[in-house]
Formats: structure tokens, C-alpha cells, sequence
């Protein structure tokens, strides 16, 4: 697990957009690592026009692909992260003792992350329902949980696609800020984001590239981390209509408008558009 190319990309873009100014605090899933030659981080960030990057900073980056790897620590640092951490049964870099197979037992760490992280690592927790309810914990409320998982020749318990994450994001009203496919050619490292389009994906030839899904939520409330349903199990409950409210094409940005099994697309109501702006408008304010 660790950060390749793609996962740098959109943390680099992150930055770009200003993101980071509201980042002070990140965790990762996992022991994470920057995977990608010194000279390909060095032209991200170049391209990008980060400052602020010293090559005593990243030692590993000329090791790759061979052990041991630079942590992703000085990575987040550089781009303005005041406190970094990772969390890992394995202890290394620093990280934080945990079996991700059973909930985090500190409450010290719950509400605590700017930023949440899976950079490649729930998928190697058998209990996968628990490392997403572990991220829900640690991130704070407007907080951005950031996901790279494997969709085709992973190597961990599982693979996913997007019906996994939109009914994550449906049930526990996580904002979607950016969604994608990667896609890498097999035997290389160059990664791709493209959009979340199966269309799309279904024009590549499957037995010649890793491909992999990316997304990118904000957390909208400081709820319980709700468990999702496929379709309509418990709809009246968790107040949404299961990952289906997709809007064609699939937009970067998206959130879901809360509607119940009695307010379906064929009745649904000027009143209910009314009530979620408002709610919207108020948490918004809510603040001043």
C-alpha cells in the first residue's frame, strides 16, 4: 500500500484548489508510503507549483521500487499539515498499534482528523465495515476522507466499485468532492485519473492495466457512522433513496438529497427541495 502517482496527483490538486488551508491534522489508514521514483514526485511537484520541497526531506524516494520507502509523513507536511499520524498493527513509521479488524478503542483520536485517509490499506482488514466506520470516527465534521481502493488485480481481501462508495456516501450524507477511475498500464507506474464513467472504463483492455477507484467525501455532520443498504432497506430511517439518486454523467462534485420510501423520484415534491435547501442554507449559517 502507499501512495503512487494518482494518489499524489490528487492531494497535489487539493492543494491547488485550497483545500490544505483547512488541514492541520491528517491520519492514514495504514502505515502509508510514497510509492513513485524521486524523479517522477520531484515533476508533480514541480508541475504544480508547490514550494517548499527540500530533497533531504524525502529519504527512500531514491529506493523505489526497492525497500525501505519514504514515508508519506513529509509529504502532507510540505504541503501544510501541522500534525501527522498513521495507524497500523505493523508499528512502522511511527505508526499508531491497531487491528483495524476491531473498532478503535481511544477516544482521543475520534473527531480529531482534518483528513482520513485509505491509500490501498481497508482492503487488507477482513472486517471492512469496521476500518470505514474507524474513518468516520476519526474525521471531524467538514473534514475530507480521502480514498484510492482497487477495483481489478488488487491484492487484499476485496475490491470495489461504485456502488460501495455512493452508498457510503448516501447513507452517512458525506459530500462527494471528486470521483474517479485510475487506471494504471500493466508493468509500468504510470496511473490516470479518468471520470467515473463504466462506459468509459468497459473501452480498456482489462488484461493490460491495474485499475483502481478514487474518492474523495467531506463529512457533512457529526452523526453515528450509519451502515448502507443497497436500494431501499431502510430508506425511511437514513432518509435517502440508497446510492440510486445518481445524476448522468457522473458530475466531480455531488451530494445527496435526502428523500424517504414514501417520496420516491415519480412523487417527489416541491416541498421536500424546499425543506433540504433550508436545512442547507441553516447549516451554513449555523456558524455566524
Amino acid at each position: 500500500m502507499g501512495l503512487g502517482p494518482a494518489a499524489v496527483k490528487l492531494n497535489l490538486e487539493l492543494w491547488q484548489r485550497g483545500f490544505f488551508r483547512d488541514i492541520h491534522r491528517v491520519v492514514d489508514m495504514g502505515s502509508q508510503e510514497l510509492c513513485l521514483s524521486r524523479t517522477d514526485f520531484e515533476n508533480l511537484v514541480r508541475a504544480a507549483c508547490l514550494s517548499g520541497y527540500k530533497h533531504e526531506n524525502f529519504p527512500g524516494l531514491d529506493n523505489f521500487p526497492k525497500r525501505p520507502l519514504c514515508s508519506a509523513r513529509p509529504f502532507y507536511e510540505m504541503l501544510g499539515a501541522e500534525r501527522y499520524c498513521c495507524i497500523d498493527l505493523n508499528g512502522e513509521h511511527g505508526a499508531i498499534k491497531h487491528d483495524l479488524n476491531f473498532p478503535l478503542t481511544d477516544p482521543s483520536l475520534n473527531g480529531v482528523f482534518d483528513m482520513v485517509t485509505d491509500h490501498g490499506c481497508n482492503e487488507h482488514a477482513f472486517n471492512i465495515a469496521e476500518t470505514y466506520r474507524t474513518m468516520h470516527l476519526l474525521c471531524k465534521k467538514n473534514g475530507l476522507m480521502v480514498i484510492m481502493q482497487s477495483v481489478y488485480r488488487g491484492n487484499g481481501y476485496y475490491n470495489f466499485d461504485l456502488s460501495f462508495f455512493e452508498g457510503l456516501a448516501a447513507a452517512n450524507q458525506y459530500k462527494i468532492l471528486f470521483a474517479s477511475y485510475v487506471v494504471a498500464p500493466a508493468g509500468g507506474n504510470e496511473q490516470y485519473h479518468i471520470p467515473g464513467s463504466r462506459e468509459l472504463l468497459n473501452m480498456i483492455d482489462w488484461s493490460k492495466a491495474n485499475i483502481y477507484i478514487s474518492y474523495v467525501f467531506q463529512k457533512q455532520t457529526d452523526a453515528e457512522f450509519q451502515y448502507p443498504y443497497q436500494g431501499r432497506y431502510l430508506s425511511d430511517i437514513q432518509g435517502h433513496d440508497g446510492y440510486r439518486l445518481q445524476f448522468l454523467p457522473d458530475p466531480p462534485s455531488r451530494s445527496y438529497v435526502p428523500i424517504s420510501r414514501r417520496a420516491t423520484l415519480e412523487t417527489f415534491r416541491a416541498k421536500h427541495l424546499v425543506q433540504e435547501l433550508a436545512r442547507r442554507v441553516l447549516t451554513r449559517l449555523k456558524p455566524f
